[in-house]
């Protein structure tokens, strides 16, 4: 019959109570973790349900279905019949100075001559379309070459100016601000034609020497194209804007305000709308 010591019956029972006390630890870290997995689940549920919601108020509030489409349509017409169409017609140009877009072609066509000039004097590189043309009796070759750019830039421009109505009565004869705002406008909606002038232009070059797409970085030639394209197109703005705001500033108010000539302009201006 064996007797067991105390000292032995301790430490037994103490090893007996630091087991089961872990345990009781482990079960508790496990459900402490399986809360805090149940909990980032309800998150992520909660925030993928809101995204839903977002998406769905987003999609329901673009999808509009209210909208009478074909009435809109109409309204849209009769703007562009009542507001935009006259903007092109002889009717556009004010009664006080019937020769304006003249000038302003003029203008527009000497500040190519001009740039045509600085280009031979300055020994830069000329641009793609001062091509000698004519008699070589020194710069005239140059001339023809210069004035035709200057009169496609210039068509540009008085495209733009009857869009922005750069040529009635307020335009040149009314305050300073008004007339260098539509002259901008007017510079603006010319800037939109040069660029799709000029894409044409660039996009026939790549056709021809068969150089695909006219994109960046497919070829060395290309990229010669597009940035001669570039440079050439950033001096026709500037050159014209220079030109053309300079001008409009001279040209403003430098007649003398008739009264009796605004108030009809204003009443055949409100015939023509109430028609």
């Amino acid at each position: 019959m064996m007797i067991r010591s105390p000292r032995v019956a301790s430490s037994g029972a103490a090893a007996s109570a630091a087991s089961r006390h872990r345990g009781k630890r482990s079960s508790i870290a496990r459900r402490a973790s399986s809360s805090d997995d149940a909990s980032r689940d309800d998150v992520d549920a909660s925030k993928t349900s809101s995204k839903t919601s977002k998406t769905s108020k987003t999609s329901e509030t673009f999808v509009d279905l209210s909208v009478d489409v074909e009435a809109e349509f109409k309204r849209g017409l009769a703007f562009g019949i009542e507001e935009i169409r006259p903007r092109f017609t002889p009717s556009a140009i004010s009664s006080a100075d019937r020769g304006l877009p003249i000038a302003d072609a003029l203008v527009a066509t000497s500040a190519q001559v001009f740039v045509a000039a600085l280009a031979l004097s300055a020994g830069t590189p000329r641009p793609s379309w001062l091509v000698p043309f004519g008699p070589s009796w020194r710069g005239a070759a140059y001339v023809l070459p210069a004035i035709a750019h200057g009169a496609k830039l210039a068509s540009l421009w008085v495209c733009g100016a009857l869009a922005a109505r750069a040529y009635e009565r307020d335009a040149f004869d009314g305050s300073l601000g008004e007339a260098v705002r539509r002259t901008l406008r007017g510079g603006c909606f010319a800037t939109g034609l040069l660029l799709l002038v000029t894409q044409s232009e660039v996009a026939a070059e790549f056709a021809v020497k068969d150089l695909g797409d006219p994109v960046m970085n497919a070829s060395r030639e290309g990229d010669a194209i597009l940035y001669r394209a570039t440079s050439e197109l950033v001096v026709d703005v500037v050159s014209e804007a220079t030109a053309i705001v300079g001008w409009r500033m001279i040209r403003w108010n430098t007649s003398p305000t008739d009264p009796e000539t605004i108030l009809r302009e204003d009443e055949e201006r409100a015939r023509r709308r109430r028609r």
